[in-house]
């Protein structure tokens, strides 16, 4: 039972609403109805009783009969009465039929009513929606309620999850894409707070106005009576068979916004069904993304700023995935937008604006929590597990291969190959760090609530701090026996494994400390995104083996196959090369050119006397990955200022 004082806050969308629940005691809870978090904001009238169902049962009675189903009645919230059917409805009763259904439920999860209550808006709407929409609210009994703007939720749950601070004179540029349309809106940081500067709805920009071109044009396109079909589907009698058209071309449209390349659309009957593919959901959003940059640029006028002055810009909305829509923000404001995935991102930012009276909610706020259930996490330890092997095989190579001559009873010669040492510290750092990014991918792609992203952000935090302390012990560990084995006075081979493991050591460090200032929703993206040339090193590594196995003369016959020593000697420096080559470049034919002739120069090239170089320009290349890709990349992630002032740089 949780305490007895709730706060709920609603953001009740167009087509979509979500709702969080927060408690004194700490408990930050999404609003799940029927296991469904993102609820559908219409409602259905039943004719014969007139009842009004809510939620997921309005949904399914709305297929067999659509024409009582009011899809979006915020839509209609500032007219007097709303005609379905033969059935007159006041919009005030169907939307507080919503806010009450999500309000029960909450109040059941609870274990207490109500005590305060926060609602989203749009941020262009004015005085007579909202007072419409207090209405509505008090209608059901729940206390009056505090109204803040979308836009304005959305910076805040962006700067509270992103570890940002907005310095007075900051600006963020919010994109919400949304079902009523699009609409730009600039959020500053002025003296006395976080503010509402300018704002726009892009015209003829919701989503019920983009399904029916798609439906039509997916109609038209694929059948011969399609203009005639398309004109009887707007008639009573088949209101069925064109609610049930749309909503399929809406899920269609949802998941070609996921990188689906196409998808099948059923058309009434007996129609068969219809391709709907990537190329016509982009020619049917041609015309909105063409009215983006204008209605940006009028934003950005209003509040009397320059684009050289955003700290970020911020894309949100069910829209938000469309084909170009990205590109085209990009494009018109010089930053690459942030994409923020959850669809409660305005009901959290708006909760911690109302908790803490205008500043993000403190880290407290986030209840703690059970690390996330992970149910097959052994493919993760794979790829450390070979980067060890890798170092583990680098590493008594270059022991068995060395050897001592003494005269006199000191050491007269030795042969040792230093930087062959080096790699093999590198590579087992290397498998430290995988193992650690390996943890935090698995812990935060299966986090699903706040406190569980809080919880896998501190195991992360730990695993990165201990790989960096873990791979620097190995590598001083390889150093100091191989100063025992080769057994030299007053000589030592320490330092070689540690100062090629260092740059690792450092990153894994960097990022340790770093992490918590990422927002834990981006994190698997996050981990992703360094690219780690585990392919690469694990090439390079099996290329240094066959090389120096093969020049040792320890490869054993039956391998071997009759064919001379130096042929596998070039082999190896072949494949050394093409690893080297794959690390250089990310682009699949460029690898392709790099490994091969970079393989090829290293095989024809070789001497006994290079083999050291071969082995500094590997190393160069992973030290180059750590001290760029991955630390750019990692001050990038953490600090969003840093990162829209990088954009630039480069853009």
């Amino acid at each position: 039972m949780l305490a007895a004082d709730a706060h709920l806050c609603i953001d009740y969308g167009t087509a979509t609403t979500t709702a969080m629940l927060s408690t004194p005691d700490g408990g930050w809870y999404p609003i799940v109805v029927g296991g469904v978090s993102v609820l559908p904001s219409g409602v259905w009238l039943d004719p014969a009783t007139g009842r009004l169902l809510t939620g997921t049962p309005a949904l399914q009675a709305a297929r067999s009969r659509p024409e009582t189903w009011l899809a979006e009645p915020l839509r209609h919230i500032a007219a007097d009465s709303i005609t379905l059917a033969d059935a007159t409805l006041d919009p005030i009763e169907a939307v507080s039929a919503v806010l009450g259904g999500i309000a029960t439920h909450a109040a059941m999860l609870a274990g207490a009513p109500i005590s305060r209550l926060t609602l989203v808006v749009p941020c262009w709407w004015g005085p007579r929606r909202r007072h419409q929409l207090r209405r509505a609210a008090e209608k059901t009994g729940l206390p009056a309620p505090r109204l803040i703007a979308d836009a304005v939720a959305v910076a805040a749950h962006w700067t509270a999850w992103s570890g940002s601070f907005l310095p007075a004179g900051a600006s963020v540029l919010v994109v919400n894409a949304g079902a009523g349309g699009i609409a730009i809106a600039l959020v500053g940081a002025l003296d006395d707070g976080v503010q509402l500067l300018a704002h726009h709805l892009v015209p003829d920009s919701d989503a019920a106005t983009l399904d029916a071109a798609l439906a039509e044009h997916l109609i038209t396109s694929t059948l011969s009576t399609g203009q005639q079909l398309w004109q009887q589907l707007g008639t009573p009698e088949r209101a069925v068979d064109r609610h049930q058209l749309l909503e399929a071309v809406r899920t269609g449209k949802e998941a070609l916004g996921q990188q689906t390349m196409r998808t099948a659309i059923a058309l009434p009957a007996p129609h068969p069904p219809a391709t709907l593919d990537r190329d016509m959901l982009t020619a049917a959003s041609a015309g909105l993304r063409q009215r983006l940059p204008a209605a940006m640029a009028q934003v950005l006028a209003a509040a009397d700023t320059h684009r050289d002055d955003l700290t970020a810009v911020l894309l949100t909305g069910g829209h938000a995935t469309l084909p170009g829509i990205t590109d085209t923000v990009r494009e018109t404001t010089g930053l690459i937008p942030t994409l923020l995935p959850r669809q409660d991102a305005a009901a959290e930012g708006a909760l911690r604006i109302a908790a803490s009276t205008g500043n993000p909610a403190p880290a407290a706020a986030v209840p703690e929590a059970p690390p996330p259930r992970i149910r097959s996490g052994w493919r993760a330890l794979v790829t450390p597990g070979l980067l060890a092997i890798a170092a583990i095989a680098l590493f008594a190579e270059a022991l068995g291969a060395s050897w001592v001559d003494t005269f006199q009873g000191r050491a007269s010669a030795y042969f040792l190959r230093r930087p062959q040492l080096g790699v093999s510290g590198m590579l087992i750092a290397l498998a430290c760090w995988s193992t650690a990014m390996g943890i935090t991918h698995l812990l935060h792609t299966a986090a699903r609530t706040p406190g569980e992203q809080a919880t896998s952000t501190r195991i992360a935090r730990q695993a990165l701090l201990t790989a960096a302390g873990t791979g620097l012990a190995l590598a001083a560990g390889f150093g100091v026996y191989a100063s025992a084995y080769m057994n030299i006075p007053r000589m030592s081979f320490a330092q070689w494994p540690i100062l090629f493991a260092l740059p690792i050591v450092i990153l894994a460090s960097t990022a340790g400390l770093l992490i918590t200032r990422i927002r834990p929703g981006d994190i698997p993206s996050w981990v992703r995104g360094y690219r780690t040339p585990v392919l690469p090193a694990l090439v390079a590594a099996t290329g240094i083996l066959i090389t120096e196995v093969a020049a040792s003369g320890f490869m054993p016959a039956f391998i071997r196959l009759g064919l001379p020593a130096s042929t596998f000697v070039r082999l190896g420096m072949f494949v050394l090369g093409a690893g080297i080559g794959l690390a250089i470049t990310r682009h699949r034919i460029t690898r392709l050119i790099a490994a091969t002739s970079l393989g090829l120069s290293f095989a024809v090239i070789y001497t006994w006397r290079t083999a050291d170089h071969y082995h500094w320009a590997f190393a160069a290349v992973l030290l180059w990955w750590a001290l760029t890709t991955a630390a750019v990349h990692t001050i990038r992630s953490a600090s969003p200022l840093i990162n829209s002032h990088w954009q630039r740089l480069i853009g």
